[in-house]
Parts: structure tokens; C-alpha cells; sequence
């Protein structure tokens, strides 16, 4: 279901507007790919270093900053700052390590930004150290710190933990309501979000105005722009002259930076927020450089808001477009306001479950929103340009998150469809997850962050428990998906057995026979028609869509006479008998035919018997269609499609259906034709849609073989050799060996033997694998071990070619997909007579 929603963009206070018509989902299927599981507590952002290097940065909330990198998680930290944060326990919280943004010119060795990167942590306050409250008395549970670090001259994998560098830190008064995301701007500048400070509706003590009871009358720290919380903060985070103490510069393009009322920080960009947790910018090219927020809501509602400067987003006087009422919990309109807005409308928003809104009357999706980001990535275009965020989960204490999707109806027009739940396909190395449709959640996760790679491809970091320590089965409950593309398919098969069985003659069967019978004679005797069909053709994992069977009647009494597909609970059988195309009574059952009371007829041994004679099947139909006489017919419904889905994933439970007749009734027995029928295109027909995962990678596969008990992304050192027979990890799946048990051979060879005119042939023999698409090959020669010079590359699966005098003599089929390259080098004489080899493989 959609829902249509229109933003007025404008700083007049204004509702948004509901539109009463639903339009089809223009969110395509999408698939969740596990890519690092059970090695994560609790991830609160995942984003790149833009630097080429393709490593993934995902912070976890205790403290840790891991690096994703080919497919892996590095198992030393990028960066460990849990010494300086809050103490986490099984418990719920919100406070940790909650942000990460790499300076813009981190890859630019000339710019001021050079390996730089900037995080947002909560650390206990130390009176006489710390900044104080905004007001003496205020309770402080922690301090948010905004900081720089450097990474580390001698290793780009780690950061140096002593480069730390403060640039701003605020007091809170309560746990909750932290915000915590950073990010730069296309500007060039941090953009760091803030929460209100905590409590429920931004009135109680540390807010301003709020003490024990509600007045109604208090800004709250949202409004008020002397306090740093519950806003959008922009600063130059560069340290302006080295010397302090101003460590970080305010932009003189910021809203209020030339504004001269007392005690307003200029840092403000917008405000008027509760607790915007995540953020992205549409900088990515084709985007549209705005700004996407998900601000948390209190008791009703959820909202997704584009932040302008200035922009002043309502709380704590607006949740969504209602007023909300703090004496009751009711809403009113208007409610008592001191500043009377003018206020910023969402561009989407949804209600709690179990709250009605005023007008519009929202759906109830969830209760917690987590902001997304605007796909600007390549490997799904029919989601280019639309926006993917998501909810934390709809029930407290439940793993109900949900993804969610928005799109603008026109560049630019403020007006976006909402797609309440983003249809999702997973894999079956993801068991905490339950594929969802346009109703339903992901069950079995909370949805914590969204964020990107350097390619503009978008990941999820979701966990099952609630605690930020707590376990699930004995690991971390955190886990990081990537949303990939669902690829669509169709198939139309004929079945792999069909047959007919007449209570009249229990033991007949219609066997090869090129017609099956159901329905009920002029005699009052039913007949039943087996059908199955073979759908493992399907791909594994796959969610069907659809499903369609086509009958074609040769004969029919009676006119509009219902007939149905049953589902069949026991297996059956179809032997050699056979009735020929137009006998109604069938013929003997042969050895393994399906008859009346037979699953498996025998004339030499006991026959296995149906429990119920007649066969053995669910008693709701699958599918029902009206049949008259002669012509083509069809079943559908969504049953049938979920009957295959059952095949799919279970082969073993594939018996196929029963068709039966109006057995209420007599004289309506149909002739059908059957999979024997001579005409091909009168043989019975099961067409299926369905969408499925890209299938694994060659390297996820050598991994689930050799290192099955490993987790989803666990990491193998590419230079371990675990088999000690010399061949490093990966190596031996470059060469397509195992690296668990050692290899007699691995077919690397090198050799020298004379040529003409005194020059030296140097040949050298190795081992590629032509499906490995994600390696690179570099045969390598040497005279000192320090220059290397390539003389035979291949690349991506391609065949080898020679470079640098090296020439490729063969690339020869050795067993499978490996291949047994052999290249030469011819060497003039008076060559330097010392010669090093070496082949180097690289893994993209």
C-alpha cells in the first residue's frame, strides 16, 4: 500500500496534506544480503572513507570503529575508544559511539582534511574538567563529544588513538534522545545532529522551562537556540589556528551567525528537532544535495524531514503536523506556543500503532523512525533516486523493524509517495529474518542505521536483542546487510508425472494415458486427477510471486462446474498403464500407478495405501475455477503462488495437487488432457514469477566450504596457511585449492633452458581459475627482490596475456575451471644469470 504525502516547503506553518488516492508501489523487490553477522553488538553507522579503498567503516555503539574489507571483518579495529565512552551492558541505551564522517579531502595529501575523520561519542561527565550545564543545576548523565583523529602514518587499517582532538562537547541531562549523526555537507562542512536532551516531550528538569510539572507555556530545548540540543549543528570542523581554545570554525553562511541576541549559538543550522537520529545528504552525483532527516517522534507520530537553514521542524510544540496537548497526551490545535511557529511540515510521516491521528489519519507503521538515504548507487537502477529508510521495530521489546521507502513524484515538487514497507527478499544465511511484503515487517531484527559504500550502494545495520551487550545464542546480536537487487524471473513447466484414479474401479489408473478425468459420472462416481510438477528449476531462496496452472478440457459434462486444486500431503506414484485418449474408465493399475486406494499400486507385494482412500490432500482448495466443456482454463490465487513457495523451499514436501470436480453434484466429469498429450501446447501448464538473491560470489562459496563454521564475514587471513603446505590462503583459492588439507601439488614451476643466439628461455608454469572473476593474476619476474616487473597478467577470469617480453605459450583446460597457464620470457644473453619469480594474486 501507498500512501501520498505532500511537504509544503515553505516556513509558513502548514499540515501536510494526505492524499485520499493510493497509487502502486514504485519500489522494486530488493534483496537483504548478509555481509558480516554474530561479530557485532550494536552497529550505529556504516559508511566509507572515500578514498578508492572500497572499505566499509561501521561503528559499534560500545565503542569500536571495524572496517568491512573484501567481504570480511578485520578483526583489529580501525579505532578503539572504548575507554573514553559510557560502560555498556546488556542493558538498553542510547549513549556510545554513535557517529563517524571522514573529512572530505581525507585521500588529498594537499588538503587540511588529509587523513582525517571526525566521530561523536557520550563519555561521563567530570565536573571542573567538562563544560558545565547551559544552566547551574541542571542534572548531566554524560557529555557529548564531537572529535577528530588521525590515522596512523605506518598502517591506513588502524587510527592513531592518541590523536584525538575535541572539537565541541555539550552536557545532557537525560540518556535518551542523543541524535548523534555526523556527516559533511556537498559545502565541505559537519553537519552533526542533537537531540533534545532526553525525558519525553522536552519538558522536565536540564530543559528550558521544564521542571516537575508541564507548563505549557516553556520553549524546551528544541526551541530554544541557546542550547545546543535538540538541533542540526554546522561547523568547519578544521582547528582554525592550531593554538585553541576555538577548535573548530563556525561557517558565516550559518542561519544565525550574525545574529546578536544574547547567548545564541551560532553553530545552529536548524532546530525545533526531538531526536534526529540519522541523516544523509542526495550529494552523490544526480542527487539533489538536500538533506534527509528522520526526527524521532514522542507518543504519536514519526517524521522524515528535508532540513533547511534556518528551518525551525516544531518540536517540541509540533510532532508531525499535529499539536500535541501535555496535559491530556491528547492533541489539540492549536496548542499554547510562545514563538507560534512558523514550522517546517514533514514530508512524510506515520503514527504509532494504536494511535489515531487528527486529520490525516496516518498509518500505524512504527515507533521509532531511522532516516536513509537517497539511492544514487548502480547495481539497482529501478531504485535510482528514491529514498530507503527505515523504523526501529513497531512493539516495545519486540525485533519488528521495518523498510520503508519515499519517492517524489516530480523533481523537486516537495510531494512524495510513501511505500509503508519495502518488499524483501533474503538469503538463508540471514535465519533471524523473515522476508516481508507491502504489509508486513522484517521480523527478527531492529532496524538501527542505514548507510552507504563508496559506490553509493546502501547497508542496514539491524541487531535482534535490544540490549547493546546482549547476546543472541552466544554472539553479538548486531548484524550488516546490503541491500542488493532482486532479479525477476519466469518459468512455465509441464509436470513430471500426472495420473487419474475412479472410485468406481479402485484399482484403475488412467497412468500414460494422454488424458486425466475429475469431476463426477452420470453413475455418481468421482474420478480425481494427480498432478506434479518438477520446481527445482526455481533458484534456491527465491520468493514466488505468482503461480498459475492452465488445464486444457477435451470433454466436458455439466457447465460451470467448480473445480479445484487441492494440495496433495503424501507422495504417489504414475506407472506404465495406460487408458489411451479417450477411455473414461481407465486400466489396471501397474507396478507403482497412483489408484483410488493406492498411493503406490503393487500386484506382488502389499500396495502403500493412501490414509483416505481417494487420496491424501489439504481440504481448502488452492485455487478454484468454473469449467464448462471444451477449451483452455487457469488457477490462481495466492495459495497456489504459496504452494510452490513450499516446494521451493522444502523439495521434499513437492506432492503435487489433486484436481477435483463438483463431487456435490452429478454428470460433470471433464476429459483433461495430460502431460502425454500429443499437442504440446494442450499438456497441462504451471507458470511462476519470482524473484531471487544474486547468487554468492565464487569467494563466499570457498568460504562456506572450507570455513563453514565461520560466522557471515568472519575473517580468514588471505596470508594464513592453516594446512601448512605452503600455499597461503589465497593462494589456494587462486589456484582452486583446499586450504584445510595440503595440496601434494600446486603446479608452479619454473625453469630456464638454452635459445638462439646464446639467450635464455625463462618459462614458468601456474594455476588460475577462470571462473574467479574477482582475482587478478600478475606473474612477476625479478633480478634484486625489490623491482618487480609484470611479464603475464589475467585478469577477472580473462585469458592470460604477456607483457614486458613475456609471452603467454599456453592456457590449458587442467580440471574444472582451473586452468595451467604457462608463460616465457626469453632472456638476451649476458642477462644478469639471478632470476626471481613470483606470482602475484589480488582480490578485488
Amino acid at each position: 500500500m501507498t500512501i501520498q504525502i505532500r511537504s509544503l516547503r515553505s516556513f509558513l506553518q502548514s499540515l501536510c496534506l494526505l492524499c485520499a488516492t493510493t497509487v502502486s508501489a514504485a519500489f522494486p523487490t530488493l534483496g537483504l544480503k548478509p555481509v558480516v553477522l554474530k561479530q557485532i553488538h550494536s552497529p550505529t553507522t556504516i559508511t566509507s572513507a572515500g578514498d578508492g579503498s572500497g572499505r566499509l567503516f561501521v561503528c559499534d555503539q560500545p565503542g569500536k570503529i571495524y572496517i568491512v574489507q573484501g567481504g570480511m571483518l578485520l578483526p583489529v579495529p580501525f579505532l578503539d575508544v572504548t575507554s573514553l565512552t559510557v560502560s555498556q551492558t546488556t542493558g538498553y541505551n542510547e549513549r556510545g559511539l554513535l557517529g563517524l564522517a571522514f573529512h572530505p579531502g581525507f585521500a588529498s595529501a594537499t588538503s587540511p582534511g588529509y587523513q582525517k575523520f571526525y566521530i561523536l561519542y557520550s563519555k561521563n561527565y567530570i565536573a571542573g574538567t567538562d563544560p558545565g550545564p547551559p544552566q547551574a543545576g541542571d542534572p548531566v548523565t554524560s557529555v557529548t563529544v564531537v572529535a577528530e583523529f588521525q590515522v596512523s602514518a605506518s598502517n591506513p587499517n588502524v587510527a592513531d588513538l592518541a590523536s584525538e582532538r575535541r572539537l565541541l562537547l555539550f552536557t545532557r541531562p537525560q540518556a535518551n534522545h542523543n541524535g548523534g549523526q555526523l556527516e559533511f555537507g556537498p559545502d565541505g562542512y559537519l553537519y552533526i545532529s542533537s537531540g533534545d536532551g532526553g525525558s519525553q516531550m522536552d519538558n522536565n528538569s536540564g530543559h528550558t522551562g521544564g521542571s516537575g510539572a508541564r507548563p505549557t507555556n516553556n520553549l524546551g530545548n528544541g526551541q530554544d537556540k541557546t542550547r545546543l540540543l535538540g538541533k542540526i549543528l554546522r561547523i568547519d570542523p578544521i582547528d582554525p589556528d592550531g593554538a585553541g581554545p576555538l577548535t573548530y570554525g563556525i561557517p558565516s553562511s550559518n542561519p544565525f551567525f550574525n545574529d546578536s541576541t544574547v547567548g545564541i549559538k551560532k553553530e545552529i543550522y536548524s532546530f525545533g528537532m526531538r531526536n534526529p537520529w540519522r541523516f544523509s545528504f542526495d550529494k552523490r552525483p544526480g542527487g539533489t544535495n538536500r538533506m534527509f532527516c528522520g526526527d524521532v517522534g514522542g507518543d504519536r507520530i514519526e517524521e522524515i524531514d528535508i532540513i533547511v537553514a534556518g528551518g525551525n521542524y516544531g518540536w517540541r510544540y509540533k510532532e508531525g503536523h499535529e499539536f500535541p496537548s501535555f496535559s491530556s497526551g491528547a492533541p489539540t490545535n492549536p496548542m499554547p506556543d510562545p514563538l507560534q511557529g512558523p514550522y517546517i511540515s514533514p514530508i512524510a510521516e506515520y503514527a504509532h500503532p494504536g494511535v489515531t491521528t487528527t486529520a490525516p489519519v496516518l498509518p500505524q507503521l512504527g515507533m521509532s523512525v531511522t532516516g536513509g538515504y537517497v539511492y544514487r548507487g548502480s547495481a539497482i537502477p529501478a531504485l535510482q533516486g528514491r529514498y530507503v529508510f527505515g523504523d526501529y521495530g513497531a512493539t516495545a521489546g519486540a525485533s519488528d523493524g521495518r523498510l520503508m521507502g519515499l519517492e517524489e513524484t516530480s523533481p523537486n515538487s516537495g510531494i512524495f509517495t510513501l511505500t509503508q514497507a519495502l518488499s524483501i527478499l533474503h538469503s538463508s544465511a540471514s535465519p533471524n529474518i523473515t522476508a516481508n511484503n507491502n504489509s508486513n515487517p522484517i521480523i527478527g531484527q531492529r532496524i538501527l542505521c542505514l548507510g552507504e559504500d563508496e559506490s553509493g550502494e546502501i547497508y542496514i545495520g539491524m541487531k535482534t536483542k535490544p540490549g547493546v551487550l546482549e547476546l543472541d545464542g552466544g554472539s553479538p546480536s548486531g548484524g550488516i546487510y546490503k541491500i542488493v537487487p532482486a532479479a525477476s524471473g519466469s518459468l512455465t513447466l509441464t509436470p513430471t508425472k500426472d495420473n487419474t484414479i475412479f472410485s468406481e474401479n479402485t484399482s484403475n489408473a488412467s497412468g500414460q494415458g494422454g488424458m486425466m478425468f475429475a469431476g463426477v459420472t452420470n453413475t455418481g462416481s468421482p474420478r480425481r486427477g494427480l498432478i506434479a510438477f518438477d520446481v527445482s528449476s526455481v533458484p534456491a531462496g527465491a520468493t514466488v510471486s505468482s503461480a498459475q496452472v492452465q488445464l486444457s478440457v477435451q470433454l466436458g459434462q455439466g457447465s460451470n462446474n467448480p473445480m479445484s486444486l487441492n494440495l496433495l500431503t503424501q507422495s504417489w506414484g504414475e506407472g506404465t498403464s495406460n487408458a489411451g485418449d479417450t477411455g473414461g474408465t481407465g486400466v489396471f493399475g501397474t507396478a507403482g500407478d497412483a489408484t483410488w486406494n493406492a498411493r503406490f499400486f503393487s500386484l506382488t507385494a502389499s500396495s502403500t495405501l493412501w490414509t483416505t482412500p481417494g487420496g491424501d490432500f489439504i481440504g481448502t482448495a488452492s485455487a478454484t475455477t468454473p469449467v464448462s466443456a471444451a477449451g483452455t482454463y487457469t488457477w490462481t490465487s495466492a495459495q497456489l503462488a504459496t504452494d510452490v513457495q513450499g516446494w521451493v523451499s522444502n523439495p521434499a514436501s513437492n506432492n503435487g495437487w489433486i484436481l477435483l470436480g463438483d463431487e456435490a453434484s452429478t454428470f460433470n466429469a471433464k476429459r483433461v488432457y495430460s502431460r502425454e498429450a500429443t499437442t504440446a501446447s494442450l499438456r497441462p501448464q504451471l507458470s511462476i514469477n519470482y524473484a531471487s538473491l544474486p547468487p554468492p560470489s565464487r569467494f563466499e562459496v570457498w568460504l562456506a566450504t572450507y570455513f563453514p563454521a565461520n560466522a557471515t564475514g568472519q575473517f580468514v587471513d588471505p596470508n594464513g596457511d592453516a594446512d601448512g603446505d605452503g600455499n597461503k590462503n589465497q593462494i589456494e583459492y587462486a589456484y582452486g585449492l583446499s586450504p584445510t588439507s595440503p595440496d601434494p601439488v600446486n603446479n608452479f614451476s619454473a625453469a630456464i633452458s638454452p635459445a638462439a643466439a646464446g639467450a635464455t628461455d625463462f618459462t614458468v608454469t601456474f594455476r588460475r581459475d577462470g571462473a574467479a572473476t574477482d582475482l587478478t593474476y600478475r606473474l612477476q619476474t625479478s633480478t634484486d627482490l625489490s623491482s618487480w616487473t609484470t611479464i603475464a597478467q589475467s585478469t577477472t577470469g580473462a585469458a592470460p596475456v604477456g607483457q614486458n617480453g613475456g609471452v603467454i605459450v599456453s592456457d590449458s583446460a587442467l580440471g574444472g575451471t582451473i586452468k595451467l597457464v604457462t608463460a616465457r620470457q626469453t632472456l638476451p644473453a649476458g642477462s644478469n644469470s639471478r632470476k626471481f619469480v613470483r606470482l602475484q594474486v589480488d582480490r578485488q
